[in-house]
């Protein structure tokens, strides 16, 4: 029995009930700051189950941290972060969850759209159980599960294929991703592919055994953006206090999903192997892997240097042409995520 199903039968208290009061420890929301009246917004992310970044939806409802920013979220779900873009850009939503790649294709293309925040660290993992695979040019010929065209781990084993002189159409690829991929890397019936780190620990966890890593260079993960939160000029236009409450619960989410503290981490794995439907020690130890490449941040997420070199990447590779290619100012809006931290800094604190 884990820590919060103890407290909860001690206490005689619901599980979230008690999940909430052992984070509180240490990361808590007053209730001097929730707002009266919410706003309404909707947003999409990525699962159902949610991918492990998209747990933060799981972690803001169930600590309380959208109520406490007084927005009422309706949350849409796809399978793929181009479709929760391609929801964004068709008004179905007013912000959505997706990765870099497909948000900056979106731009590059004339969408009315904008990234608000983002996750600058990819966690990205090409992995394979095949004893002949020992290195990237062993990839030539061999069978890789990647999502669809032009979405991120499409995207990114393009990027890391071309180190070694390798092109997409030297590798045989499937459309396969999320707990589909899982499943069926735990069934043998997938042997290289592309895999968030929580995933690719599912499936080891699951057969017992250690998938090899093949090697990206540093600066292939120095020099791509992961994700980014992007929301349509529309809604900044006719709910920008929506979106501005929509982020500060966002920032408490991040700030509580990487926080260091062992009361958080648990209340967080007990969140997202419930929403994920995975073992709670796989998510405890997702967490530490994620904590240790930043994935969580404390800032707006959208370092220029970082975005622009993920938009070259585009470039090289062909997903964007280079005449189509927008300056940084056209690409982000970050004036409404400032002004979120502004707002929580002053119910809650300097966020650090």
């Amino acid at each position: 029995m884990n820590t919060i199903a103890r407290f909860a039968r001690i206490q005689k208290i619901s599980f979230f009930g008690a999940m909430a009061a052992v984070a509180a420890v240490t990361f808590a929301v007053p209730t001097s700051g929730w707002a009266a009246e919410p706003v309404k917004l909707s947003a999409s992310a990525i699962g159902r189950p949610p991918i492990f970044s998209n747990t933060y939806v799981d972690v803001g409802e169930a600590m309380g941290f959208f109520k406490a920013a007084g927005v009422d979220v309706n949350f849409r779900w796809f399978q793929r972060g181009s479709d929760t873009a391609k929801s964004v850009v068709t008004g179905d939503v007013a912000v959505g969850f997706t990765s870099s790649q497909a948000g900056l294709n979106l731009i590059a293309s004339g969408a009315p759209v904008v990234a608000i925040a983002g996750m600058p660290s990819q966690d990205w993992l090409v992995a394979t159980d095949d004893p002949k695979v020992k290195g990237c040019n062993d990839l030539k010929g061999k069978t890789s599960a990647a999502d669809g065209i032009n979405n991120a781990r499409y995207l990114y084993i393009a990027a890391v294929v071309a180190t070694c002189g390798l092109k997409l159409s030297d590798l045989k690829l499937i459309d396969l991703a999320n707990q589909p991929l899982v499943k069926a890397g735990i069934a043998g019936q997938v042997h290289t592919g592309v895999f968030h780190v929580d995933e690719l620990a599912q499936v080891e966890f699951k057969t017992g055994k250690k998938w090899r890593l093949i090697e990206a260079p540093p600066a292939i993960k120095a020099g791509l953006h992961y994700a980014m939160l992007i929301a349509s000029k529309k809604a900044i236009a006719e709910n920008r206090e929506g979106l501005v409450r929509y982020l500060e619960g966002w920032i408490l989410t991040q700030k509580m999903m990487g926080s260091k503290s062992p009361a958080d981490k648990v209340a967080f794995a007990t969140v997202a192997s419930n929403a994920s439907k995975i073992d709670f020690k796989v998510a405890l130890a997702a967490i530490d892997s994620y904590q240790s490449i930043g994935y969580w941040v404390n800032n707006d997420g959208l370092d220029e240097k970082q975005m622009m070199s993920q938009l070259n990447q585009l470039v090289k590779i062909g997903s964007v042409k280079a005449a189509q290619k927008p300056t940084y100012d056209k690409i982000v809006d970050k004036s409404i995520y400032a002004e979120a931290m502004k707002r929580v800094e002053a119910k809650f604190g300097k966020v650090e």
